[in-house]
């Protein structure tokens, strides 16, 4: 069975327009003016990406924001530190939500 994920995929993200041409030219302009230089540079707005791509787990994304990362001359040693933050960040979500269980049990415990 072939990978359900394909780096060949990539290529063909754009081919998603033929459905609804005009939601997709409202994504691609958010999409594009939202990754433009502003109070952040470009390369800040791709380690964004890139943190989000691995904190949301997308193959597509994590192929896409590491080449542009790395065509911005960022390093993997820049991408590992993102990474980890990223990671941390998840752990300390996964345990933030942990207080839902802890005040369900003080509430029952009364």
């Amino acid at each position: 069975m072939a990978a359900y994920h394909d780096d060949e995929d990539l290529a063909h993200f754009g081919d998603l327009e033929t459905h609804h041409p005009d939601l997709w030219k409202a994504f691609s302009a958010y999409y594009r003016v939202a990754f433009e230089p502003g109070l952040l540079t470009k390369r800040e707005k791709l380690l964004v990406g890139f943190a989000v791509s691995q904190a949301e787990q997308c193959p597509y994304c994590i192929h896409s924001f590491t080449e542009q990362c790395l065509g911005a001359g960022l390093t993997m040693s820049h991408l590992a530190e993102v990474m980890h933050a990223a990671a941390s960040l998840r752990a300390g979500i996964t345990l933030a939500h942990g207080l839902v269980a802890h005040n369900r049990d003080k509430k029952l415990s009364m």
